[in-house]
């Protein structure tokens, strides 16, 4: 199944598009198949044959994509059942319980989708229709293109005829290829039991090379890229060696026998065992290699090496944000570090109460709100574990884990059990309030004083949180004159709670976990409005200023939740406002209700901008977004590229180009000292 790729940009935050029924159990045994397709992208017609072997003592239920006709379906030589139930847009066959294996072969036919190459990210995110087209073919598993065994994991080898100017690839080790009669004949083993099969295919150029895994063997790697990307090929496989060996050393040997990177003509951003499918404009942005990449390679060993018990939660996601997308923030420094905690932290401020849930609760990335949770949560979660347990305790956990659970379904339980074995600590209390509990605690630094004691200083500091309190391990930041500050932490479990410290020297001040090394709900200073809280909050209220067509239509590709339209008329809603519309009509609407007017800051930027987007904190607290330009092609230019910059406070562009853009700067919550 297709998983989600990084998050760090929106357009890859893409996630998995629906399970096949549930993975197998380690004590299960999969359904083993032998399957044929062929594929015509210029008549958009598949064809399929195959074989299934089915385990003994159970029922079955087989489904197939209504779009396709069964033909021959046979069991033990038998004709199998008839007149199947449709439901769903599915046909759905049931096979009672046998006393022994079953052989099951099933042909099929049909016709695919038009692939639709004017998707933008958000409709990539949900669409499970099968698609092909000569720019490429899409058939995810979740669409269920070829027949599916439900509750039960697939090992297969499949053979893919496609026209000899295309190549196929399905998760799996290459197993030959034949080329006669203007055919391409391409195969692929998989025995880790998946629950369905991904394909794609499409006009590749092919780059080849191996790779010697830690444990000896030689695996292929492989890019499939599209004629105009594809001499970026020997580039990503570099990168790919160097994340391969990385998380090697880090975790254990890697899994599989092959990884390949293979484009799309869509904005997908997809990580399936083996590969990973991402988009041709994705694959040509800058950072490609240095990010998204690694977080797509690591997902072989966690989310497909290791497949998270969704009954119990997704961690995969998490646990690959932070061995990934945060490593490599970390390798660049502690200053680009903390401006990624920094934004996630900012993320969660921008999620309103009704879009937020259990990090238990996530199970896959749909929307933005729950990526901050299952993405962002999740990662500082092991962030603030690794801060406890130590990174010595935290790896041999990871090492350990890995080992145990290679190539089998495993819980947040048994994370927490790997984790408590490495540390020798009881973390039940840790992962019982960061998984079961909604929200974020919000501790307040209420009052901090100094005074000399003895030789040396005494520093009392008192902090506060909203009931029911949160158990919290968090540091506080001593300040000296000359910029020298001190850390320590403090074991905060109260609602209010006071604290001693003791230092060498007179402090000037003090600070509130400053690094943002705790998950939290920030304080109003420390949480500068941004996008996102426009484009998450489900309460927000929409006000169009001119251009009511196009400022709609606009508002509703930024948000991720049904429109709220006040007229312009009315007062202003006390909730999360976004004002959509032509500078003038904008301006006279701000002037009329009292609300923040353009920031001076803007026009200091440079540039010749035809729009302005725009954050601020009205006086009771709510935040304020706006969207203004010149005319109404400036205000209908920023359809595609406004989307991806949520993390933003303000944004200038000049048509669909991004000229300048910020985030309104944060203060930590601190406490000075006056002279003494």
């Amino acid at each position: 199944m297709p998983r989600a790729s990084p998050g760090a940009l929106l357009v890859l935050a893409l996630a998995a598009q629906g399970t096949v029924g549930a993975a197998a159990t380690p004590e299960a045994s999969p359904v083993r198949a032998e399957i044929e397709v062929r594929i015509e992208p210029g008549t958009r017609e598949l064809t399929g044959r195959g074989t299934w072997q089915v385990a003994a003592g159970r029922p079955w239920k087989v489904t197939l994509n209504q779009r396709f006709d069964a033909g021959r379906f046979v069991v033990d030589g038998e004709p199998g059942p008839a007149a199947p139930t449709q439901a769903e847009g599915l046909r759905t066959w049931r096979l009672p319980a046998a006393p022994r294996e079953r052989r099951v072969e099933f042909e099929w036919r049909g016709s695919l989708e038009a692939l639709d190459v004017g998707l933008d990210h958000r409709a990539a995110l949900t669409d499970v229709t099968p698609v092909t087209a000569t720019r490429g073919t899409f058939l995810p598993a979740a669409s269920r293109w070829h027949p599916v065994f439900e509750a039960a994991g697939l090992a297969y080898r499949i053979s893919i005829d496609v026209p000899e100017g295309q190549h196929a690839i399905v998760p799996g080790t290459p197993d030959g290829e034949r080329n006669a009669g203007g055919r391409r004949v391409q195969s692929y083993a998989f025995e880790q039991p998946e629950s369905a099969i991904d394909l794609m295919a499409g006009p590749y150029r092919l780059t080849r090379r191996s790779f010697v895994t830690a444990d000896g063997r030689r695996i292929a790697l492989r890019t499939l890229l599209h004629p105009e990307i594809a001499d970026r090929g020997d580039g990503d496989l570099d990168a790919v060696e160097r994340y391969l060996r990385l998380y090697e050393g880090w975790i254990g040997p890697y899994p599989y026998e092959s990884f390949s990177v293979v484009s799309s003509p869509t904005p997908t951003g997809f990580g399936m065992p083996t590969l990973t499918y991402l988009g041709v404009d994705v694959l040509r942005l800058p950072f490609i290699r240095d990010t998204s990449l690694g977080h797509e390679v690591l997902h072989n060993w966690w989310g497909n090496g290791v497949r998270p018990d969704h009954s119990s939660g997704n961690w995969s996601e998490g646990l690959t944000t932070f061995m990934a997308d945060y490593a490599y923030r970390e390798q660049a420094g502690a200053e680009a570090a903390l401006e990624m905690r920094l934004a996630w932290l900012r993320d969660f401020a921008a999620l309103g109460s009704a879009a937020d849930r259990p990090l238990s609760a996530f199970t896959s990335r749909t929307h933005g709100a729950e990526q901050v949770v299952g993405y962002h949560k999740a990662a500082m979660v092991f962030l603030m574990l690794r801060d406890a347990i130590g990174t010595e305790a935290f790896d041999r956990g990871l090492r350990s884990f890995w080992r145990e659970h290679r190539g089998r379904v495993a819980s947040w339980d048994d994370l927490r059990a790997a984790f408590e074995a490495a540390s020798k600590q009881d973390l039940r209390p840790y992962f019982s309030q960061w998984l079961d509990r909604a929200g974020a605690p919000a501790p307040r630094l209420a009052a901090a004083s100094t005074a000399r004691d003895g030789a040396r200083w005494r520093v009392e500091v008192e902090l506060t949180q909203s009931a029911p309190a949160w158990r919290l391990r968090l540091p506080l930041a001593l300040q000296f004159d000359g910029g020298a500050e001190e850390l320590r932490w403090v074991n905060f479990g109260d609602e209010r709670q006071r604290f001693t410290l003791h230092v060498d020297r007179r402090p000037v001040g003090v600070l509130l976990d400053p690094g943002a090394r705790v998950f939290r709900r920030l304080a109003p200073g420390e949480a500068p409005p941004i996008l996102r809280q426009a484009m998450l909050d489900p309460a927000t209220v929409t006000v169009l200023a001119g251009a009511a067509a196009t400022g709609e239509s606009l508002a509703r590709r930024l948000t991720e939740h049904p429109l709220e339209l006040r007229p312009i008329a009315a007062p202003p809603s006390s909730q999360t406002l976004l004002l959509v519309g032509l500078a003038g009509d904008v301006d006279r609407y701000l002037a009329r209700h009292g609300l923040p007017r353009r920031p001076a800051e803007l026009a200091r930027s440079g540039g010749e901008p035809t729009a302005w987007v725009w954050t601020a904190e009205r006086r009771n607290g709510a935040p304020l977004t706006v969207v203004e330009a010149r005319d109404e092609a400036a205000l209908a230019a920023l359809a595609r590229p406004l989307p991806h910059y949520g993390r933003q406070s303000w944004i200038l562009f000049d048509g669909p180009t991004a000229l300048a853009r910020g985030v309104w700067s944060s203060r930590p919550q601190r406490v000075s000292f006056g002279a003494h």
